[in-house]
């Protein structure tokens, strides 16, 4: 996997209105290249694939609570098998996924935009992401 990119998440990182819920810190915000903001479910890892054609952010959790993507693409087939056996050998531990894109458009668009933020060239050369690394504040 190449050096990690920045993707910046927006304060907060947790939607305000889930303050105080017990699973609040299951919600995450990722903020595209655009300035978009995707609010994702974290899902352990082997949870991933159980959300076909959904796009996924493979991440690492820092000891301060950071999270680093790894992989950002469609949760399903082999490349995403692949993506996501590399992405726990390097250390990934959470599967965010966002469940609000209506059609596959939309989803298409979510992971260029994430992608976007992550790191342009791939964005713009790769639209399936297979080689995008990036990190959220």
């Amino acid at each position: 996997m190449s050096a990690p990119f920045r993707i910046l998440d927006s304060d907060p990182f947790v939607p305000s209105v889930l303050d105080g819920m017990p699973f609040a810190a299951e919600f995450r915000y990722w903020t595209g290249g655009s300035g978009e903001r995707y609010l994702t479910r974290a899902f352990p890892l082997e949870l991933a694939a159980e959300f076909p054609g959904a796009p996924v952010v493979l991440a690492a959790v820092d000891e301060e609570g950071r999270r680093e993507a790894l992989w950002i693409g469609i949760a399903a087939g082999r490349q995403f098998d692949a993506a996501l056996a590399a992405a726990r050998s390097a250390g990934a531990t959470e599967a965010h996924v966002h469940l609000l894109a209506r059609g596959a458009v939309a989803r298409v668009e979510v992971l260029r935009d994430l992608r976007a933020a992550a790191h342009p060239r791939a964005s713009a050369r790769r639209p399936d992401g297979a080689r995008v690394v990036a990190r959220a504040a």
